[in-house]
């Protein structure tokens, strides 16, 4: 009886996360500089009312770009569960990678 219970108990504790989505655009060949996001937010009983968590990750990605473009961009949804998906967090991963501006020569 006791494993039993302690079977039931201990099935209500477990969490994983599982990756929901992956995108990646061409990475450059010139990787110096790496910049890096990541944003979450807790969800319960499944009520996400709002995603504007994720708004502020193109403005953090350009803050750590100021002078060049963002390439080589591998964005990653990510989704963990903490109880039986009554809770989790949803998290959104991107990596890049800074490539200064060309400059123009004069004359």
């Amino acid at each position: 009886m006791r494993a039993v219970l302690f079977f039931c108990l201990a099935s209500f504790c477990v969490s994983c996360a599982h990756v929901n989505s992956l995108s990646i655009t061409q990475i450059p060949i010139k990787r110096d500089q790496k910049v890096e996001v990541t944003v979450s937010k807790i969800v319960i009983l499944g009520l996400n009312f709002s995603n504007d968590y994720v708004d502020e990750m193109t403005d953090d990605l350009k803050s750590q770009c100021p002078n060049g473009k963002v390439t080589g961009v591998l964005t990653k949804d990510v989704e963990v569960n903490y109880f039986l998906w009554i809770v989790y967090k949803k998290q959104v991963e991107v990596t890049g990678y800074c490539e200064p501006a060309l400059v123009a020569k004069k004359g």
